[in-house]
């Protein structure tokens, strides 16, 4: 986690209240971010959320993150993933895979075949 966190914590700004210029680059830097997350292997164990027992408790952060992106605030998105990953097991395929789509769908990364 400490590896992703730490290219996300630059823009991490749940107001998104800086310039113009910054939110751009939080933008930028999910790019990053969504390649590095790929290299990353879901893990094949189940684990339950830190702060939950529901086994879905993690598509709320994954709601918060899609508004964000309709709502172009690039830092809020940093701000959810690094708190989703610090509270959910985000490397779990249900997880996993939910982000790598939410992330691609919201920088418009995926190509229809």
């Amino acid at each position: 986690m400490q590896k992703l966190s730490s290219i996300l914590e630059p823009y991490d700004n749940w107001f998104n209240n800086d310039e113009t210029d910054k939110n751009m680059e939080a933008k930028q830097t999910l790019y990053k971010f969504c390649e590095e997350f790929k290299k990353q292997k879901p893990e094949k164990e189940y684990k339950k959320s830190r702060g939950s027992a529901l086994h879905i408790s993690y598509l709320h952060f994954l709601l918060e993150i899609k508004r964000a992106f309709l709502e172009q605030k690039y830092m809020r998105v940093c701000n959810e993933l690094i708190t989703l990953m610090r509270y959910e097991p985000y490397l779990q395929g249900r997880i996993y895979y939910n982000i790598i789509k939410t992330l691609e769908d919201g920088l418009e990364m995926r190509r229809d075949k």
